[in-house]
């Protein structure tokens, strides 16, 4: 074949210009593919001018994965911007002695901590009770769980001694704080705490101080009615040590008589009592405090019944036998005119106004505890009865 100078120039042109291409597609620095599919695409006849026309562009595949950040590298995100990971705080746990307060610690002073310290070196706030003497708090003992009101360490974690308002056992016979002194009823000694005179305790009465008093291990022990402050622990019951025929002035003059009674013996709450009797218009149960408290004796042992509802069942706990002054009537009689149930009788003596032998009036039994105590049988007004007197 032979070539003119008119076809070799498009020739050689065509040839140049495959080699550069090919040259180009070949160079990672002048093109690198973003996927083995992607391609350019041209579509279209040549022009006017004869050159080709081409439409549409390279289209690069949307990613389908998440990027991930890289440790070694600077990792990008799908959007371009750069991603970065915190880096890790934690610290080892603290430690007690530290001074620096850490979880588990109720408190941490460093080289303070010490255990006569506020902060024990186990880093423990100090308390009375944990058996460690804390001065700074202001503790003069602490013996842990043997700390005890009567002991030689206080609940407080102070250091018993007299005239601090509490008595050490053993130790001290009394101890009225303050009010220690040397002279009367129950004073106690202000140094030594031993008792100066008659004391509530010492088993002796004194009806000017007390309602009763059995001694120290006896007073408030069970079934006991009397308090360890040697008060009655409920309503005085007591039969008259004084008799009375039927005509004793009506319920008010009964009455009157046992509250004359319990003031000459310097009964407690004595113008308060009133006589277990009834008239047609009037009964213990309609007249009297219905009391939910004990009714016991002088003598403060005995208790007669544990309320009103016990008073009134029918029979009591022990019989009534002991008088205003505290001492024992064994025998004799009581006007009542009232049955057990506490409701008045037919029989009353004339509402207690008659003495006269043709009247006569329901009677019970001193000391008796069942249902003769108050419903025994009728007897002569003319006859000498005792009295049963209640306090309201």
């Amino acid at each position: 074949m032979t070539f003119t100078s008119t076809s070799l120039g498009p020739f050689l042109l065509g040839l140049l210009s495959s080699s550069v291409l090919a040259a180009c597609f070949n160079d990672p620095d002048v093109y690198s593919p973003t996927s083995a599919t992607e391609s350019a695409s041209t579509s279209g006849t040549s022009g006017s001018g004869g050159a080709p026309s081409t439409s549409g562009a390279a289209s690069t595949p949307e990613p389908t994965g998440t990027n991930t950040a890289s440790t070694t590298g600077d990792p990008t995100s799908t959007t371009g911007e750069a991603v970065t990971t915190e880096p890790s705080t934690s610290s080892p746990s603290g430690v007690c002695g530290d001074g620096v307060l850490d979880p588990g610690e109720e408190c941490d002073n460093g080289p303070e901590n010490a255990d006569g310290a506020l902060c024990s070196s186990g880093c423990i706030t100090a308390s009375c009770g944990d058996g460690i003497a804390q001065p700074e708090a202001g503790e003069e003992c602490d013996d842990g769980p043997d700390n005890d009101e009567a002991g030689a360490c206080t609940e407080t974690c102070k250091a018993a001694k007299c005239g601090d308002d509490l008595i050490w056992e053993g130790e001290e016979e009394c101890d009225n704080g303050p009010n220690n002194k040397i002279g009367g009823y129950g004073d106690c000694t202000p140094l030594e705490c031993t008792w100066w005179g008659p004391y509530c305790g010492d088993g002796v009465l004194q009806p000017e101080h007390e309602e009763c008093d059995l001694g120290e291990k006896d007073n408030e022990a069970d079934g006991n009615a009397c308090t360890g402050s040697c008060m009655l622990d409920g309503k005085i019951i007591f039969v008259t040590s004084k008799a009375y025929k039927g005509a004793v002035g009506g319920l008010a003059g009964a009455d009157e008589e046992c509250n004359t009674l319990a003031l000459a013996a310097g009964v407690a709450n004595a113008g308060n009592f009133m006589a277990w009797l009834s008239t047609s218009d009037a009964s213990p149960e309609s007249r009297m405090t219905h009391s939910p408290e004990r009714y016991v004796l002088l003598d403060g042992e005995t208790i007669i019944a544990n309320s009103w509802e016990d008073l009134t069942d029918g029979t009591l706990g022990e019989g009534i036998d002991i008088d205003e002054a505290g001492d024992a009537a064994n025998e004799g009689d009581v006007w009542s005119g009232t049955t057990v149930a506490g409701l008045a009788a037919a029989e009353d003596c004339q509402s207690w106004t008659s003495d006269e032998l043709k009247h006569g009036g329901l009677h019970g039994s001193v000391g008796h505890s069942d249902a003769t105590w108050s419903e025994k049988a009728v007897i002569s007004c003319h006859y000498l009865a005792h009295l049963i007197c209640i306090e309201q």
